[in-house]
């Protein structure tokens, strides 16, 4: 099953969504630490810039929009197929991460939400399909967890790799 809509009407309907994103990041932001010394910017300041530029340029496109002048495409007859069983799925997906993630760690739920989506899509045999879905959902979850651990030092919930270290 899949919803048509026109693409000028998607392309502001996501342009919105993205656009109130932003205004809750941004309110967000009001919660964090102040500076610690005097004239220098708080926690908030590289998240406030970034959401501004992210919001400068929704309103952009909101007004170009807006105005008529349609920057996405010529024919206002032009239509987005969206299919509802794909999307459902990886709303799904994302929000079983996140309520997971919290609960069964970072590599667990990484290894899950990469195999739940490779599943889904590769073709060939099944035995094909499920080596092919559990090396990669291996790989890309060492590979997150060297990027977001080791390098850029983010701390987020993990349950297994901390009791192989402890041995």
């Amino acid at each position: 099953m899949q919803i048509a809509i026109s693409q000028r009407l998607a392309t502001i309907a996501v342009t919105l969504a993205t656009f109130l994103f932003f205004v809750i990041l941004l309110w967000r932001t009001f919660g964090f630490a102040p500076s610690m010394l005097p004239g220098y910017p708080g926690d908030a300041f590289f998240p406030r810039l970034i959401i501004g530029f992210g919001l400068t340029w929704c309103g952009v496109l909101l007004f170009r929009l807006s105005r008529g002048s349609d920057i996405v495409v010529i024919d206002e007859h032009s239509e987005v197929s969206v299919p509802l069983r794909s999307f459902s799925l990886i709303c799904c997906y994302v929000l079983g991460y996140v309520l997971l993630l919290d609960s069964i760690g970072f590599e667990i739920t990484t290894f899950l939400f990469v195999s739940a989506l490779f599943a889904t899509r590769l073709r060939g045999n099944r035995s094909q399909r499920f080596f092919r879905t559990l090396l990669i959902s291996f790989i890309t979850t060492i590979f997150c967890w060297a990027i977001f651990a080791i390098v850029l030092n983010v701390n987020f919930p993990v349950k297994l790799l901390p009791n192989y270290i402890d041995l």
